[in-house]
């Protein structure tokens, strides 16, 4: 890793995170319309085709709420920041939290080691300091950037005493600190560099839910609790700010996954959810990655 770079990368971000709302949304203005002329023929014609597939864009759009590609854009834009504010501990970001059906959590984190999962949607980085409310052990697993002085950026921002963070392939020794700890596992389970996934069905077409790891926990005796988290806006002191809201949503008891049958139904079950969440906040999921539904 180059010192220099990693430094001057690091002063760089926490001097922007600290930047007002309204030069960003400067920035957006100006490097938007540059953005979807460079990548029509990759990220943006990607969420405008599959916005189009799925009926939530275009003529033929079916759904509810219908969204274009701007929508995303603009929403991942504004999530990512908030998602870096909320972890770099920056006030105006962190008042804006509200966590809901936080007893689900509470109760299996109790009880047994749980595997918490979830999806890329609205301000999710904020979604494992989360977890840190709830066990001194949560154990994350992350896939690294390409860039290795902005990932050791990330992870430093990161940061949590009770936070512990793995490599995709370190899967034996995250299960064997799950249990030795009985702690949490964090991870996301929509995108993964993993060649083999579960088969679902999102919105009529065929896609894949990175499930191995959690149900192998659960296999093993662990718990599983999704949650979510996404952005609404909100009336304060008279003016609209942007609140997160972090979800927890559904438990599965420890071995469900025992059986063939049993694994089944969960699958199924967790990609009911998934498609709920999206089909709830469409313009906060990342479409723009480049294997969604390719299966």
């Amino acid at each position: 890793m180059n010192k220099f770079k990693y430094y001057a990368l690091k002063t760089l971000i926490f001097v922007l995170l600290r930047l007002p709302d309204g030069f960003f949304a400067l920035l957006l203005k100006f490097a938007f319309p540059v953005y979807r002329i460079l990548h029509t023929k990759r990220a943006y014609g990607r969420v405008d085709r599959l916005l189009r597939e799925t009926g939530f864009w275009g003529r033929k759009a079916m759904r509810r709420p219908r969204i274009s590609p701007r929508d995303v854009f603009e929403s991942l834009y504004w999530n990512g920041i908030d998602s870096y504010r909320l972890l770099a501990g920056i006030h105006s970001a962190t008042r804006r939290v509200r966590i809901e059906n936080e007893h689900i959590i509470m109760d299996a984190a109790k009880a047994e080691p749980v595997a918490a999962i979830s999806i890329h949607q609205g301000a999710f980085e904020n979604m494992h300091r989360t977890l840190c409310n709830y066990s001194q052990h949560v154990h994350l697993v992350t896939n690294a950037f390409k860039n290795t002085e902005l990932t050791q950026v990330v992870r430093d921002l990161r940061y949590h005493p009770h936070l512990s963070e793995y490599n995709i392939e370190d899967v034996a020794q995250v299960l064997r600190n799950l249990f030795k700890t009985r702690g949490i596992l964090a991870m996301v389970v929509d995108q993964s560099r993993a060649p083999k996934g579960n088969k679902i069905s999102l919105f009529d077409k065929e896609s894949l839910l990175y499930l191995r790891l959690p149900i192998k926990a659960n296999q093993m005796g662990a718990s599983i609790v999704t949650f979510r988290t996404y952005c609404e806006n909100v009336r304060q002191n008279g003016r609209w700010v942007r609140q997160h809201v972090v979800r927890f949503e559904n438990y599965y008891p420890p071995k469900m996954a025992a059986t063939p049958q049993g694994e089944e139904m969960l699958v199924k079950a967790i990609g009911n959810d998934v498609e709920r969440w999206i089909g709830e906040h469409p313009e906060q999921w990342t479409w723009n990655y480049h294997r969604n539904f390719k299966v």
